[in-house]
């Protein structure tokens, strides 16, 4: 009974530890699958979070590409108005420049042409000055003996041959001093035109004494003088014609009150015309014999030479230009100063040399009394009575030894 007892126990012990052993290989299992579950679960969270972190890196990195990209955008919009700002800017500043650059060159132009027209005025009041100091040696030149005079006093005496070529030798001087400052001042001018090749001057060869070669010496300066005149010619109507043109359009067509004044025709032409037949123009320039003292002449009876066989017409080696030399003073005087032309010949170089104006400065606000003299009455006044002295009749009765009757008294 016994060991019935104990193997009974012993196999429910068996059967317990079976058991036990079954559920503990059943919860090992189920840990071992729970396990499993927990881990492929963990997995699975980790690969969830992998995948969540992968988005969440990959949204990031697309918003910061986004970012990337409107920040790219924004400068680059930037750049571009920055561009366009600064060519607008380099635009203006070279209009500015060329403003700037335009305006100096008209106040360059300007001064140029200030200087120009100074320097014209300069050498044109030259010009006049020596026409007028040379005008008593060319009318003095009228009285010197013809050829066939000439020839005897210069053999009759040897100071007066030698004064006579001293004469000719400083007058050729003279002329071909202002032939060359002429050319000089051709030379300078761009547009006229150069000489052709052959008609340019020579250069001066040394004087002779012999008359022969002086009258070939002087038809080369008469040659000299005409290319002058050839080429100055063209560009001399030119420039008249545009003063023309120019001071008709400022003061009007009455203004002109001059001989030569044809509508719709240029000073060069009338004049050209006027010059076609110079013969009045030569007899009026022409004196006779008879009104200029020669030397060496034989006078002339007046009577005679007005006559029927006299020589009425002048002689041409008798040149008298007073008509131009009184009309280029008269209009040198008006520009100079109108209302004192006594005094023009000085008023030039007063002009030039004057710098201010001389003021009496202490004369304003009437601190001095102003007053114009008039000269025709300075040494006039108006009678001041006199007191006579009461010695003064016996002094004129006793005078010179002379007296005066008294008139009787009345009784």
């Amino acid at each position: 009974m016994g060991s019935s007892k104990r193997g009974k126990k012993a196999r429910s012990r068996g059967s317990d530890s079976e058991s036990e052993d079954e559920f503990e290989s059943a919860d090992e299992k189920l840990m071992v699958e729970s396990g499993d579950a927990s881990d492929d679960f963990e997995d699975s969270d980790v690969n969830d979070d992998d995948d969540n972190d992968d988005g969440d890196e990959d949204r990031v990195d697309k918003g910061e590409e986004e970012d990337d990209d409107d920040d790219e955008d924004g400068s680059g919009g930037a750049d571009g108005e920055m561009e366009k700002l600064e060519k607008e800017y380099m635009e203006l500043r070279n209009q500015e420049q060329d403003i700037l650059k335009n305006l100096k060159r008209h106040k360059d132009g300007d001064l140029q042409k200030g200087e120009a027209v100074k320097n014209q005025k300069t050498l044109w009041n030259k010009a006049l000055e020596l026409r007028f100091l040379l005008q008593k040696s060319f009318s003095s030149s009228n009285r010197l003996p013809q050829e066939l005079v000439r020839s005897s006093f210069c053999n009759s005496n040897e100071a007066v041959n030698k004064a006579y070529l001293d004469v000719i030798d400083t007058t050729k001087e003279t002329l071909d001093s202002i032939l060359e400052l002429q050319e000089a001042l051709l030379e300078k001018n761009p547009s006229i035109a150069q000489a052709a090749e052959g008609n340019s001057t020579q250069p001066n060869k040394k004087r002779s004494n012999d008359p022969k070669s002086s009258n070939s010496e002087v038809d080369e300066e008469w040659q000299k003088i005409s290319q002058l005149h050839k080429r100055i010619a063209p560009f001399r109507d030119k420039s008249v014609d545009k003063w023309q043109r120019k001071t008709q359009v400022t003061t009007g067509v009455a203004a002109m009150k001059n001989k030569l004044h044809a509508f719709n025709q240029n000073i060069s032409e009338q004049v050209s015309n006027y010059m076609r037949d110079p013969s009045r123009m030569l007899k009026q320039m022409q004196q006779r014999r008879s009104t200029i003292g020669l030397f060496g002449a034989v006078p002339v009876d007046v009577d005679n030479t007005n006559g029927e066989g006299g020589n009425v017409d002048g002689d041409p080696e008798l040149l008298d230009d007073s008509e131009f030399y009184q009309q280029s003073l008269k209009e040198f005087f008006e520009t100079i100063d109108i209302a004192s032309p006594e005094a023009a010949f000085y008023a030039v170089k007063r002009s030039q040399n004057k710098k201010r104006k001389i003021v009496d400065r202490r004369a304003s606000k009437s601190r001095k009394i102003r007053y114009n003299v008039h000269e025709k009455i300075v040494n006039f006044m108006a009678p001041q009575p006199m007191d006579i002295p009461p010695m003064a009749p016996k002094l004129f009765e006793n005078l010179f030894g002379l007296k005066t009757s008294r008139p009787a008294s009345v009784a």
